[in-house]
């Protein structure tokens, strides 16, 4: 979730392909997915949770090509089992679906220069598998404290009495950062911004880049309403940089003149929908708030909600196919609980 060329080099969000001779797409499709799945020995039907396994060879070579860090294998006390559980059990869905058929494996790291990172198991083939890997010291914060760490970085704020938080809940930041990953799977699987066409939905879906229509002309480029220099100088846009405390208040009145959920998903159309997803099923279906905070001296003097903004929540429609709505088992109860949806999320814990 860092904007760092890891997350460019390792996630392939156009996912192509077309049919072999003689066969319909699904036919080739569900060809090339079973022997996929058999030479990577993927079990569909194994929980999300037993995926956790050791980074792969291909992924640390990416940091050490990279030559930033030299991160190292992090092993899961039963703590923080519980807690990646926990948040595999509570992703939407559809997030659900997709990533028992192509989610190879979830690992984490210590000494990670980023968050998080999602990668292409077998980038040349048709029919994609990805592995997430996520800095383990975030197992140790909750979203709020991730959050602002994450805003903080936004500006400088030598000898200023300005500070940014996002008030964001006490629940595990990894549940945040899986929501975000997670989403990309989604997008690289469904082509729901336009990145190439999808494997799972025909070329020319009328799905297909529908995200980002109106908003994004290009995959960094706003639309021109939405586009403003003040905001784009902050650090997540490519050139940009950590801005003085003071212009804190300038970047967020930016922020709500548009349709974007939060600074980081206002810098390219891929994470504009990944940020969008996660927020949304962090306020609506979990009931967490999500707040943009700048003090004075520890004196709030000024607040945001991206989720009750008018022009954000006119894309509140496009989430309805994460949570299949046609399916009336989908629920979502009070504080966040899930209704007749419960035997699913014991299937995916692996208790059930």
């Amino acid at each position: 979730m860092c904007p760092h060329p890891l997350v460019i080099v390792g996630l392939l969000l156009s996912v192509s392909g077309g049919s072999a001779t003689g066969l319909s797409h699904d036919d080739s499709m569900g060809t090339q997915r079973a022997e996929v799945v058999r030479r990577f020995g993927l079990d569909p039907r194994s929980s999300l949770g037993s995926r956790v396994k050791e980074t792969s060879a291909a992924v640390l070579k990416m940091f050490e090509e990279a030559g930033r860090s030299k991160p190292t294998q992090h092993d899961l006390t039963e703590v923080e089992r519980r807690k990646v559980m926990a948040a595999f059990a509570a992703l939407p869905p559809l997030h659900w679906r997709i990533l028992s058929e192509r989610l190879r494996s979830v690992n984490f790291l210590d000494g990670m220069p980023n968050t998080a990172l999602t990668s292409t198991v077998n980038p040349n083939e048709p029919y994609r598998l990805f592995d997430i890997t996520i800095r383990a010291a975030i197992l140790r914060q909750s979203a709020s404290e991730w959050l602002t760490e994450k805003e903080r970085s936004c500006f400088s704020t030598a000898g200023s009495p300005l500070s940014v938080s996002v008030e964001a809940g006490k629940r595990d930041a990894i549940l945040f950062v899986l929501l975000h990953e997670a989403t990309h799977i989604v997008d690289a699987c469904l082509g729901i911004t336009p990145t190439g066409h999808s494997v799972d939905e025909p070329a020319g879906s009328e799905i297909a880049g529908s995200f980002a229509d109106g908003i994004w002309t290009g995959r960094i480029a706003p639309a021109t309403a939405y586009h403003d220099p003040v905001r784009e100088r902050v650090r997540f846009y490519a050139f940009g940089e950590p801005q003085p405390i003071g212009r804190a208040v300038s970047v967020y009145m930016s922020l709500s003149r548009t349709p974007f959920v939060s600074l980081y998903g206002s810098s390219n159309w891929s994470d504009d929908l990944a940020e969008y997803v996660a927020v949304y099923h962090w306020t609506e279906a979990l009931k967490q708030p999500y707040r943009i905070v700048i003090r004075n001296a520890g004196t709030e003097m000024f607040h945001y909600e991206p989720m009750t903004s008018e022009l954000v929540r006119r894309r509140v429609g496009r989430m309805a196919r994460f949570y299949d709505r046609k399916n009336e088992d989908v629920k979502y109860g009070k504080n966040g609980k899930y209704g007749k949806y419960e035997a699913m999320i014991r299937v995916n814990l692996g208790t059930g």
